[in-house]
């Protein structure tokens, strides 16, 4: 068997021997499947399914055994499959770069493009995610680089890491909001008040949460969203109060909203992160030594 016809013989398999079923999955007509079949069983004189009335009912033994390698054998193709694509990105000098959309779009949006344009044999691919699936997918070794918001929750000895920004959450609220009148915030101020903050799948969400809940303020987290412009805009005409990270500022209609810093901030530092290798590609050890030269030194 091939590839192709371990494939058609699995699925067969587990859409419980229904042809018009499994056909309908793997996007080919049913008599070609049928065919697929016969002509499989008769060329190699082997029988892999039992029969009741022409329909198939069940494995032979036989066919039991084939589709126990066949599950082998297909996940080692899927595993192949993944090895050649990520070889070719990297035979290409592609460099796969996780990080938030957030810290994408306010720090590095014209950043890598310069890189790529002033380095022609450098390729990057950009991967948009919160901190925790960024994680999961450096660990997987599905990125090169990942940077992510700290604490990244990373094994040092394992994870080579820098901190390449300092920075805090603030508050954001109308300007006609009592708070407004403040300088700057404690967190008890924010008592009665209605909160806003990323959904609870971001690391910012995350570390409000332990803030709030210090000061037993964690009951007051009323609106969520991953859209930092939609969590900004609820704070006008209404006494919301939006709790985001400072960088987010530069996007602030200030004729409209305004901004206070809390006098115990929570830090919004982030960082630079990738595996620990005796040798790292030159390519990649260029990208990920650059990012740190020209960020951490600015804001250490």
């Amino acid at each position: 068997m091939n590839i192709l016809q371990l494939y058609y013989f699995v699925n067969i398999v587990e859409c419980n021997f229904n042809l018009s079923l499994a056909a309908k999955k793997i996007h080919i007509s049913q008599p070609a499947l049928s065919q697929f079949i016969s002509t499989f069983e008769r060329d190699h004189e082997i029988e892999l399914f039992n029969r009741k009335n022409s329909r198939l009912q069940g494995l032979t033994t036989a066919g039991k055994e084939v589709y126990d390698y066949a599950i082998k054998i297909l996940a080692l193709s899927d595993e192949l499959d993944h090895i050649i694509h990520y070889e070719s990105l990297r035979q290409k000098g592609t460099i796969r770069i996780g990080l938030p959309s957030l810290i994408l779009e306010t720090y590095f949006a014209a950043y890598f493009p310069k890189l790529s344009v002033e380095n022609k044999e450098i390729q990057i691919s950009i991967s948009e995610d919160g901190s925790h699936a960024l994680r999961q997918k450096l660990i997987k070794d599905d990125l090169d680089i990942a940077i992510l918001i700290e604490p990244t929750l990373l094994d040092e000895k394992v994870y080579e890491q820098h901190t390449i920004c300092f920075d805090e959450m603030v508050a954001f609220l109308s300007q006609n909001n009592p708070l407004a009148k403040k300088n700057r915030l404690n967190w008890r101020d924010l008592d009665k008040y209605p909160l806003a903050t990323f959904k609870s799948s971001f690391m910012t969400h995350q570390l409000v949460s332990e803030k709030l809940e210090e000061n037993h303020l964690d009951s007051q987290i009323l609106f969520t969203s991953s859209s930092w412009s939609y969590l900004m805009d609820a704070t006008q005409d209404t006494d919301i109060v939006t709790i985001l990270p400072r960088p987010v500022e530069k996007h602030l209609n200030r004729d409209l909203s305004t901004i206070r810093k809390f006098k115990d901030p929570i830090p919004f530092n982030f960082t630079i992160c990738r595996a620990r290798h005796e040798k790292h590609e030159p390519l990649k050890d260029y990208v990920f030594n650059q990012i740190v030269s020209n960020f951490a030194p600015a804001n250490t």
